[in-house]
C-alpha cells in the first residue's frame, strides 16, 4: 500500500507478537476443558496486541471513525487447555488490502510448547455506521510499517492479561 515500505506476504509472516493468556476457571467446561468459544476472545487478544505492539493501537482507529469488523473466525483445535494453564498467542498480520485485513494464530501452552489451535480472524474496515469503507491510508501505511519494524526486531516478550 506505501511504496515507501517493503513488506511482502512471506515477510508478514516474521512479523509475529506472543502475548500469553492465564487460563481462568469461567473459560472452562463441564468436562474442565476451555471453551471452544475462549479461543475466539483470545484471538482478539492477540490481534489487540499485534496492532500495538506494531504502532497502531485498535483504539485509535476507533477513534478515527473506523473500526474492523469481523467477517469470519477460522479455528482448529489441535488439544485441550484447561484451567490453570497459560496460553501464548502468537499472532500475525496475514493480508492487508484497500478494505480487508486478515490475523492468524498459533495458541501454545506454555508449559510443553505444544500446538493447541490455530486460526485465522478476517476483517473488513466500516465507518461509525456500519458501511464498508477503504482503511484510512495513514492506517494501512502504520500497519504496513509496524509490520515491517516487527520483522527486524520480533516482539517475543509475552505480556500476561
Amino acid at each position: 500500500m506505501n511504496a515507501q515500505v517493503s513488506t511482502s506476504a512471506d515477510e508478514l509472516a516474521d512479523a509475529v507478537v506472543a502475548v500469553e493468556v492465564d487460563v481462568r476457571f469461567a473459560e472452562t467446561d463441564l468436562m474442565g476443558v476451555v471453551h471452544h468459544a475462549a479461543y475466539v476472545v483470545w484471538f482478539e487478544v492477540g490481534r489487540v496486541a499485534w496492532m500495538a505492539a506494531a504502532g497502531m493501537p485498535y483504539t485509535e482507529i476507533a477513534a478515527g471513525g473506523h473500526h474492523f469488523a469481523v467477517t469470519g473466525i477460522h479455528a482448529s483445535y489441535r488439544l485441550s487447555a484447561r484451567f490453570g494453564d497459560t496460553v501464548r498467542i502468537h499472532t500475525r498480520l496475514a493480508e492487508l488490502r484497500s478494505r480487508q485485513v486478515k490475523f492468524s494464530y498459533e495458541l501454545r501452552r506454555v508449559a510443553d510448547e505444544a500446538v493447541i489451535a490455530t486460526g485465522v480472524s478476517e476483517h473488513i474496515c466500516v465507518d461509525l455506521e456500519g458501511r464498508m469503507t477503504k482503511i484510512p491510508q495513514t492506517v494501512a501505511d502504520r500497519l504496513w510499517a509496524g509490520a515491517a519494524a516487527l520483522t527486524r526486531h520480533p516482539n517475543e516478550a509475552a505480556s500476561s492479561h
